[in-house]
């Protein structure tokens, strides 16, 4: 057996897309075009990359250029500029609109100080042109980084004169002190001391749960770079949280989504049901924000285009499934003036065949997702075990998939980068093919079938070794039937096509309503490596698959579930001709796919040789008092929550009954417990509890437990750690 160490180390540091900006375009005259296609044009292309560093124990980006152009045809042609450069210190960036400045928030520890600090640059074709450091002006607290409230825009401006920066941070709040400190008690009726806020150093303020811990009150703000002030916006509903905003196309106003604080906060991370209303503000003006959308729905992600008369955003209701399809809705604007919403991409019916459009499911777009002549969004979406990127029609209301046929067979997983003026960069993979960058020009709307796309970069197929080992991975998709149901679901097979003989690793998704796309995974390609075999499954409930197939699921967790986990293992066991008596058979998840293999385990006894847990959700009836969704419970579990009056008592007994832990005391497999203490989500009492359960039992077990990191165990030491643990576990207990 290779070593484990070494085998991720050679995979670690294959770098992967994660956006791209188109910084400027123009026609040989040197003009800039608007939607003209008659022209050939040159466009600068840039694309950060992401590796992780094992030396350093972090993400590093490179940021790389390219030359790209377009002929009168629509041929592309490339080439890339020198070598990329480090900028793992930018933490964001934003550009203008024609991509001659570039502002850059960092984040860094001046020479003899503890504290840190947070700086927005301004870069120009010259250099640096302002340093602006954000916790000098105490006018609030930190940055907000994330993509459920943060917030990153240049104003728009056409004469390349605006120097405003629009983003979102931490209300301040003043500095908190004991009862007990000095000044208090020296100068007790000193009004400056309510500044300080004296006793309550340790009180607990709601948040907005896993991943936005401390992220209480949200406010926008204003930078103006050449002066260094900041402008904290006003004028803000009571009882909301202001996030994801973005400038109006005149830069005299935002607009925004406010998340309602009533009856209780609960986690927003994967979760695009709370309510929330989008709403417009005038700057400078005195006037309360301005609802545009309706009471009691969930919106997200607004989007201008680029002649400013539409706006764009992704809803829903309120409640049910944490995921699912969403509706894409479109607001006319004119002269500063907003219509009624109206629909452009409702829930369609469950598709027939799996060519037909299963519906929205994705929570963003593009900060750029427009075509020049402003009628049609260009976005990914998940359909079945695919990521396909589509192009939608907003007058005809038309839907067209942009990475079809052979395309979508051979690279199943696609991610739009940018949007500008009709080309679109984006990413592209598979199990064996390594993350890549392409580029294409989108046709006149109605001709979109005959998209071509281009390979900007290869990435880490450059790479010889890595090259060569594509051809030692079979992959497939085995499309599954539930015969009583009709519904259908799919498994992701992953192995090595040399050896015949091979460790299984059943490895369901979390969720459950998410999805694994059949794209590259370090874990899985090294893994591979190692000469196991990997079976992800999108089981029946996953996203992707339409409507009755997602909510088929709700009451049945722990039920169709594993029944579906367990049929895909049968079913491709026997079509690699393999049994239980001569092969090892694995099986991990995290979150809901921790909860499944703990089923696994339970409701399987004997069947699995070793367990690898990370998160695992293991009893619903506790679960329900911890954690930051304690309307996921309820949901999955197949009741109502009624959000306006949340219940206080749970039903116990029937949430104990979906558990895994109901079936604990049939557990014999050997089981590693990964788990996050930060994590808001599944707390660590969950994989505690498991623990203890198995010990009893005297069943082989072991925790890990990893301080810094939270749900998904991302940081890089933790993530590298936890997966080598995994493979050795499996080693351990597998035939020798």
């Amino acid at each position: 057996m290779a070593d484990v160490t070494a085998e991720y180390q050679a995979v670690a540091r294959i770098p992967t897309p994660i956006s791209a900006f188109i910084a400027n375009q123009c026609a040989d005259d040197g003009k800039i075009p608007t939607g003209d296609h008659s022209s050939p044009r040159s466009f600068l292309v840039r694309a950060t990359w992401s590796q992780r560093d094992l030396v350093r124990m972090e993400k590093s980006t490179t940021l790389k250029s390219y030359l790209v152009k377009v002929n009168r045809a629509g041929v592309v042609e490339k080439m890339q500029l020198g070598v990329g450069t480090d900028n793992s210190s930018e933490k964001v960036v934003a550009y203008s609109k024609d991509g001659s400045l570039k502002a850059v928030l960092t984040k860094f520890k001046p020479k003899k100080s503890d504290e840190e600090k947070e700086v927005i640059e301004i870069h120009s074709s010259v250099g640096k042109v302002a340093t602006n450091d954000l916790t000098a002006t105490k006018r609030h607290g930190k940055f907000y980084f994330d993509g459920e409230l943060g917030s990153f825009h240049l104003a728009p401006s056409e004469d390349r004169e605006s120097t405003h920066v629009l983003y979102v941070a931490e209300k301040y709040h003043p500095k908190s002190d004991s009862f007990f400190s000095v000044i208090a008690n020296q100068f007790p009726d000193d009004p400056e001391l309510r500044k300080k806020s004296i006793g309550t150093e340790f009180e607990y303020r709601d948040d907005w749960g896993e991943q936005l811990q401390k992220k209480n009150q949200p406010v926008m703000c204003i930078l103006d770079w050449n002066d260094n002030h900041v402008s904290i916006l006003q004028n803000i509903p009571e009882g909301i949280s202001p996030g994801q905003p973005i400038w109006t196309p005149d830069g005299t106003g935002v607009v925004f989504v406010g998340y309602d604080h009533a009856p209780e906060r609960l986690g927003l991370v994967y979760c695009p049901i709370r309510k929330s209303r989008l709403y417009h503000l005038a700057i400078g003006q005195s006037k309360m924000a301005l609802p545009l959308t309706f009471i009691d729905l969930a919106v997200r992600t607004p989007r201008f285009s680029p002649d400013g008369k539409s706006l764009i955003y992704l809803e829903t209701e309120v409640g049910g499934p944490h995921f699912r399809a969403l509706r894409l809705m479109k607001i006319d604007c004119s002269a500063g003036s907003f219509a009624a919403p109206s629909v452009v991409v409702p829930v369609p019916e469950s598709p027939v065949k799996a060519t037909d459009f299963p519906g929205l499911y994705s929570q963003t777009f593009p900060t750029r997702c427009w075509s020049a002549d402003n009628k049609r969004v260009v976005m990914s979406t998940a359909w079945r075990s695919t990521h396909q990127i589509i192009a939608i029609n907003v007058k005809t209301k038309a839907v067209i998939s942009l990475t079809t046929g052979d395309l979508i067979k051979t690279l199943p997983k696609w991610e739009v980068l940018d949007v500008s003026d009709d080309l679109i960069i984006a990413s592209a993979s598979s199990p064996s093919v390594c993350p890549r960058v392409y580029c294409a020009r989108l046709p006149e709307a109605g001709a979109e079938a005959s998209i071509v796309w281009t390979l900007l970069d290869q990435g880490g197929g450059t790479d010889v070794t890595v090259d060569k080992e594509v051809g030692l991975i079979d992959w497939g998709v085995e499309v599954i039937k539930h015969k009583k149901s009709g519904l259908d679901f799919e498994a992701i097979w992953v192995r090595p096509s040399l050896k015949q003989k091979h460790p299984v690793i059943l490895w369901p998704h979390g969720g459950p309503h998410s999805v694994i796309a059949a794209g590259f995974d370090i874990f899985v390609h090294t893994l591979v490596r190692l000469d196991f075999a990997v079976i992800f499954v999108n089981y029946r409930g996953s996203v992707g698959f339409g409507e009755s197939n997602l909510r088929s699921l709700l009451g049945k967790i722990g039920e169709n579930d594993v029944e579906d986990c367990f049929r895909a293992l049968d079913v491709l066991l026997g079509k690699w001709n393999l049994t239980e008596g001569e092969t090892d058979i694995l099986v991990q998840g995290g979150s809901h796919g921790g909860f499944l293999a703990a089923h696994l385990i339970g409701q399987f006894p004997g069947i699995f040789r070793a367990c690898c847990l990370r998160n695992p959700v293991i009893n619903l009836a506790s679960m329900f008092g911890t954690t930051d969704i304690p309307d996921w419970t309820y949901v999955e579990a197949g009741f109502d929550y009624h959000y306006d009056n949340p219940p206080i008592t749970p039903p116990y007994l029937e949430l104990l009954k979906h558990s895994p832990i109901a079936h604990a005391e049939k557990v014999t497999t050997p089981t590693l417990i990964l788990l996050g203490e930060k994590d808001r989500r599944v707390p660590p009492g969950q994989g505690m509890e498991f623990y203890r359960a198995l010990k009893l039992l005297n069943v082989p077990t072991k925790v890990i437990r990893y301080p810094e990191c939270d749900h998904p165990i991302a940081e890089v030491d933790a993530e590298s750690d936890s997966f080598v643990h995994m493979v050795k576990w499996f080693q351990q207990f597998g035939r020798k």
